[in-house]
C-alpha cells in the first residue's frame, strides 16, 4: 500500500510539474505572437508614412550584424562592382 501512495505521490507531482512548463510555453507563445503583430503594426506604420519596408528589414539585418563583418562586406562588394563597370 505504501509503494502505491508514493508512486500516486510522485506522479501527480511530476504531472502538475509538466502542466507547470506547458502552460508556461502557451503563455511565451501568446506574448511572442502579439510581439509579432505589433512588429507587423510598426512595419504597417512606417509603410504609410512612406517608407520601404523591404529596405528597413535590411537595415534591421544590418544592425544585428558585427560592424567589422559589415564594412568587410561592403568593401568585397564595392571591389566587385568597380570590377564590373557598376
Amino acid at each position: 500500500m505504501s509503494d502505491t501512495v508514493s508512486t500516486d505521490s510522485t506522479y501527480r507531482v511530476t504531472a502538475d510539474e509538466l502542466r507547470q512548463f506547458i502552460e508556461r510555453f502557451e503563455r511565451l507563445e501568446m506574448e511572442r505572437k502579439d510581439l509579432l503583430d505589433q512588429q507587423k503594426e510598426v512595419l504597417a506604420e512606417a509603410k504609410s508614412r512612406g517608407y520601404d519596408t523591404r529596405v528597413i528589414k535590411k537595415v534591421m539585418a544590418i544592425r544585428r550584424r558585427d560592424p567589422q563583418e559589415v564594412l568587410e562586406e561592403d568593401a568585397v562588394l564595392d571591389l566587385y562592382k568597380e570590377a564590373l563597370g557598376m
